[in-house]
């Protein structure tokens, strides 16, 4: 008689490993982004690179659904990773030569997105402390995340396809794609506030 083989549940399945990879990537991109070299080929490489890993958040969430796949370690390292990608190259960004006509539009955009996470990611201590619930990344979230993606890439890529200041010599697709950024995100932090309000109930 054969021998059934067992799954291990304590093994890293495939959407884990891709969170893993984003996890990783994010600091070889941020170490990309603040290198002094404006030549076209490296930044456009380095919003390929940006692109793979955004593109990661996309695939460990499909598959892990698809699969019934879904994990709490998924869920804790999910929004962890997406954070490390995006506010680590924005906050890069701000601090790279290579962007500094747009500087303070980074770092508005960047200190907003940062007190938004600080904020979700308190409620998500005080849920998982108080009834071990673990909160993924709900719709708006998602939204935010993926159009956050999207401007960095459009941040990184106007130069190059403009040049000389970006669309109308001023980045005005840098400035459209992060006051939008913006928007999203205060919008999705309102959204989870209004969503886990009892846990940070003042009568509690």
């Amino acid at each position: 008689m054969a021998e059934t083989k067992k799954t291990n549940p304590n093994r890293l399945n495939l959407p884990n490993i891709l969170t893993l990879i984003r996890v990783a990537a994010a600091p070889v991109i941020i170490a990309l982004v603040l290198i002094p070299y404006s030549a076209v080929w490296f930044i456009i490489l380095t919003a390929v690179l940006f692109l793979l890993a955004s593109l990661t958040d996309l695939f460990d969430g499909a598959i892990a659904r698809h699969t019934n796949q879904v994990t709490n370690f998924g869920k804790f390292l999910d929004p962890i990773a997406d954070k490390m990608l995006i506010l680590g190259t924005l906050i890069a960004m701000a601090g790279s030569s290579k962007y500094a006509p747009i500087r303070l539009i980074l770092v508005i955009s960047a200190c907003i997105i940062l007190l938004r996470e600080l904020a979700i990611s308190s409620i998500r201590m005080v849920a998982a402390k108080e009834d071990g619930t673990v909160i993924a990344a709900n719709f708006a979230g998602k939204i935010k995340t993926a159009f956050s993606s999207a401007a960095v890439i459009a941040v990184m890529l106007e130069d190059v396809i403009f040049r000389n200041g970006g669309l109308a010599h001023i980045h005005l697709l840098s400035y459209i794609m992060l006051i939008i950024t913006v928007i999203l995100t205060v919008w999705s932090g309102i959204s989870y506030l209004i969503k886990y309000s009892t846990y940070i109930d003042v009568r509690k």
